[in-house]
């Protein structure tokens, strides 16, 4: 009954011999990963969901006010979501979150659809660079890297895990590339995201926008609920006094930290694409390609063959050519945003 780090920290121990010696230092570092994965999607989500709104209110009111304003406005819901302290009080969220995300998706493909332009026109290819940024973000999209362990644990049938991973990264995948070329063919100079696009005078459009952002609003809570439940523990344990007021203290300044520490970074790079390229070449890469490999390596060093080998070590150098040129241009877009060569507007 295993989560991620500790899965990471028995392969090393149970690995060669001359790597049993850092196992826990590998599962700590595993750990932090996994909180810097999911505190970086608390600020991506933060981040949309305030772009979204000033949008429609923009649009509505004809008063335009600076994101970080919003961002500032949406802090008590961020801040209710990120104090729920049970998974099951998160879970209607996460439904009522999971149909507005669909009904949101089934009305941007009525737009893609209708009147339907030539793909003839696009250009077969474009730039090279932005390549790794659009893998990191990509793999932002799929990442559920640190559920599967826990939801294995408490499954009647674990072994069935890995079918349900495949079907679901399959069926994820699909849909993304539909959506992803729909919506390019649709609008090829979409900014930010292809729902931004949407003709903000239209009704179902804005139906969309709303629907889609709420669904990440109520998603929120989920993107704090993980580190919150590694870090906590490791405080728990080290706290002298067992008085349950000064527990719930601490827990709360935890909470409460977490939630000002990704609003202010939310708010001192109010670029989602760019950030959620960078936060995501350092983290998402790294616990989707590299961790995953340290551990079969380790685990299945003694029956280790060729193609295992050859496998791992080219995920390797996507690893590594993700996490440095996808870094470089997130960093390049964000300089050149500071430096006043601003995006073309939604």
């Amino acid at each position: 009954m295993l989560d991620l780090a500790e899965t990471a920290q028995f392969s090393f121990q149970t690995g060669p011999e001359r790597i049993r010696k850092y196992a826990r230092l590998f599962g700590v570092v595993t750990n932090v990963i996994i909180c810097f994965v999911h505190f970086q999607a608390a600020v991506i989500y933060i981040l949309y969901v305030a772009t979204s709104f000033q949008q429609v209110i923009e649009f509505f009111s004809n008063f335009e006010m600076n994101p970080r304003v919003y961002i500032v406005i949406f802090f008590p819901f961020t801040c209710a979501l990120g104090f729920v302290p049970n998974l099951k009080y998160l879970a209607p969220f996460s439904i009522i979150g999971t149909l507005f995300l669909s009904l949101g998706i089934c009305i941007a493909f009525y737009y893609f659809f209708d009147d339907v332009p030539d793909p003839r026109r696009l250009n077969v290819l474009t730039e090279i660079l932005p390549v790794p940024m659009y893998c990191t973000i990509f793999l932002f999209a799929l990442h559920n890297m640190t559920l599967y362990l826990p939801l294995e644990n408490t499954m009647k049938h674990p072994d069935h895990m890995p079918h349900l991973i495949v079907g679901s990264t399959l069926l994820n995948t699909v849909i993304y590339l539909i959506f992803g070329f729909s919506g390019y063919n649709k609008y090829p100079n979409a900014c930010d995201t292809v729902i931004k696009n949407l003709p903000m005078e239209e009704t179902l459009a804005q139906v969309v926008k709303i629907a889609i952002s709420l669904s990440v609003l109520f998603t929120l809570g989920l993107a704090y609920y993980v580190p919150i439940s590694v870090l906590w523990p490791m405080i728990r344990s080290r706290i002298v006094t067992k008085s349950s007021l000064y527990h719930r203290l601490y827990e709360t300044s935890l909470r409460l930290s977490g939630i000002i520490g990704t609003t202010l970074l939310a708010i001192a790079v109010p670029q989602m694409v760019p950030l959620l390229g960078l936060l995501s070449a350092l983290g998402i890469s790294t616990i989707m390609l590299l961790i995953p490999i340290l551990i079969e390596m380790s685990t299945k060093w003694a029956e280790a063959t060729r193609p295992m080998f050859a496998k791992n070590i080219v995920i390797f150098i996507v690893w590594l050519l993700i996490l440095i040129f996808g870094t470089i241009e997130s960093t390049r877009s964000i300089i050149r945003e500071y430096s006043g060569i601003k995006q073309e507007e939604c």
